[in-house]
């Protein structure tokens, strides 16, 4: 079989993982479809600068959107049962510095990074069509700012004699909060997986499908929490449930849709909820992003709302980001999470 693998773009988003895993994932997740015999098609150099470019024209596309421009506030009301945990914490386990946030702000090092990929295209000897498959697999680099209004202090040293020639130092903290004006600052390093598929149309490539969702993983898929299935609910009760992997009824993160007629589609000032939210972590905060404003996922209520304003028509990133709750009371540790970005189709016409 004819099979051309590229991987290329200088462009200004985030870095690639491995050439190993993009083409691993163009087959093993999103699928490259079927590839014409060898002899049948023979790409150019010419197709390879169209592929290259339309990526690059389509870039907004790809992106999470969960980069905030400033500290925004947050709710200081602990999700769930996650006081009662945070208070055994605080008495069972003092050799750990810990705090309460009221704003939080993910900033991303994209401007050093360029994005690369690998593309997979053949002719597909059913229809005939020229297709490309893209897979983005790529480590963004960052850090999560977190703005603490309470923290336990530190008191001293305590040794714990392990041997009697070996002694264990830890730092030891009080059993409460005290008030503090205090920014927690912690690495976010993340995996990105994201594609879609181009098709040559008049003798040009052009965006033609886009993947169910792009997914986050930090600091990677196999340490980052887990996300099974989503709903969003309109004020007509319509429920899309968006799962991981895709069935004959539901949407799927892990199929492609296409662009002009597949995907999730709502009108200018559509109102929705997130809900149905299934994950492997009972503890977590859970926040909604949509067009630079964030939500809170209220775990308690199940759902949030989220309201489709202050936007054009247009294609844009509807994405949840999950985070397991001592990230966000412990002092020390990296970021962790996963978010889903949700490709939306946006129409005029909005009630």
């Amino acid at each position: 079989m004819s099979l051309w693998c590229v991987q290329g773009g200088r462009h200004r988003l985030r870095k690639l993982a491995g050439a190993a895993l993009c083409a691993l994932l163009a087959a093993a997740i999103f699928g490259c479809g079927r590839i014409a015999p060898e002899g049948i098609w023979e790409p150019t150099r010419d197709d390879t600068a169209g592929i290259m470019a339309a990526v690059a024209a389509n870039e907004g596309y790809f992106k999470t959107g969960i980069a905030e421009l400033a500290m925004e506030m947050c709710d200081t009301v602990l999700p769930g049962t996650t006081r009662t945990l945070l208070n055994d914490e605080l008495t069972g386990n003092r050799f750990k510095g810990r705090f309460r946030l009221d704003g939080l702000q993910h900033v991303f090092d994209t401007a050093s990074y360029a994005l690369k990929y690998t593309f997979i295209a053949g002719l597909d000897t059913l229809s005939q069509e020229t297709t490309c498959t893209v897979t983005l697999a790529e480590t963004i680099p960052g850090k999560v700012l977190m703005h603490a209004w309470q923290k336990t202090n530190y008191l001293y040293d305590s040794e714990i004699v392990i041997s009697p020639t070996e002694t264990l130092r830890l730092p030891f903290y009080t059993d409460s909060m005290l008030p503090c004006d205090t920014v927690i600052e912690k690495p976010l390093n993340g995996a990105s997986i994201e594609g879609c598929v181009l098709k040559k149309m008049d003798g040009a490539w052009q965006l033609w499908k886009l993947a169910g969702g792009g997914r986050f993983y930090v600091p990677g898929p196999d340490d980052a929490p887990y996300i099974l299935y989503l709903s969003l609910k309109s004020l007509d009760n319509r429920v899309d449930t968006v799962n991981l992997r895709p069935d004959t009824l539901h949407y799927g993160i892990q199929r492609f849709y296409s662009a002009d007629t597949g995907l999730l589609t709502y009108s200018v000032g559509d109102w929705v909820q997130v809900t149905g939210l299934l994950t492997n972590q009972g503890d977590a905060w859970d926040y909604v992003y949509f067009n630079g404003k964030r939500y809170e996922y209220n775990r308690a209520a199940g759902s949030d709302t989220v309201k489709f304003d202050s936007v054009t028509p247009g294609i844009y990133r509807l994405s949840l980001e999950h985070i397991p709750a001592p990230v966000l009371w412990e002092n020390e540790g990296d970021w962790n999470a996963t978010v889903w970005s949700i490709p939306i189709r946006i129409e005029g016409g909005g009630r």
